[in-house]
């Protein structure tokens, strides 16, 4: 149900339309769906993804972005909730997280841009959230037994911020240092602020395993687009998107990753202890 409410975002956020009024249509006739013609994934089966009235084709995206929704919610579920016991409000700012992931990244996939809608609307309230529900940033260890002012409010909003600034900031210089070495842009401002978004949520260390991470799942779709459309253009939030929901059903294993990365730059700064 969350994901059919995710497919009217996708439709109507870009054409900046109301997510309320009208009710769901066919975007080819117009004609107004039927409760029944509207059952996540069922209906578009028993309709054979047809619509009732004109007969036109709907898009595999309905189904796809309602099942992909349902099993990301299942998952982030059987984590927080089944495994860690983590409590309710840490999973519902990775539910949110992850409804704003899927919108931007079927938004970008066919019109190649993050809808603003999203990122500025998702920055300031998972911000927000982190002071009200601070064991989003201390979900497993998230501060990593760091805290700046040992206030436990505080230090989660102060993650956050942290999280914001080297999610969105890593993306930026990678912008900016494509620039100056191809002399065309090569990363949108639409990415910086979607990885501030998702550095928000899940601290600067994820958001440092997102930005190495995402590149891996890009490579995947640039080789065939490159080698049977002859084009460069490739939209990169949806693989941000990818990346963040990987780093995060496997955040113990990145974590750690990252901290051993710290521990040999910090070795290679001091040496070895006595």
């Amino acid at each position: 149900m969350v994901g059919s409410f995710l497919n009217v975002c996708i439709y109507r956020i870009p054409k900046n339309k109301s997510l309320i009024h009208p009710r769901s249509f066919c975007p080819h006739c117009k004609v107004s769906i039927n409760w029944f013609d509207n059952i996540p994934v069922i209906s578009y089966m028993f309709l054979l993804g047809r619509c009732r009235a004109c007969g036109n084709r709907l898009s595999i995206r309905y189904p796809l972005v309602e099942l992909l929704t349902g099993c990301a919610f299942l998952q982030l579920y059987y984590i927080f909730i089944v495994c860690r016991s983590e409590s309710f409000c840490v999973l519902f700012g990775y539910l949110a997280l992850c409804c704003a992931l899927i919108i931007s990244a079927f938004v970008d996939l066919e019109l190649r841009i993050i809808p603003n809608e999203i990122t500025f609307i998702g920055i300031p309230v998972f911000v927000v959230l982190s002071i009200v529900c601070p064991d989003l940033h201390h979900a497993q260890n998230t501060l990593r037994r760091f805290t700046f002012i040992d206030i436990h409010r505080l230090d989660s909003f102060i993650a956050s911020l942290i999280g914001i600034f080297t999610g969105g900031g890593l993306i930026f210089l990678c912008g900016v240092m494509g620039r100056l070495l191809f002399k065309k842009d090569a990363m949108g401002f639409g990415d910086v602020k979607l990885m501030g978004m998702i550095g928000a949520v899940v601290g600067w260390k994820l958001a440092v395993a997102v930005f190495f991470v995402a590149p891996f799942f890009g490579l995947l779709m640039a080789i065939p687009v490159f080698v049977f459309k002859k084009s460069h253009l490739i939209p990169y939030g949806p693989f941000l998107s990818i990346a963040a929901l990987v780093c995060i059903c496997f955040q113990d294993y990145f974590i750690g990753q990252i901290n051993l990365y710290i521990l040999v730059f910090r070795v290679f700064l001091n040496g070895f202890p006595a």
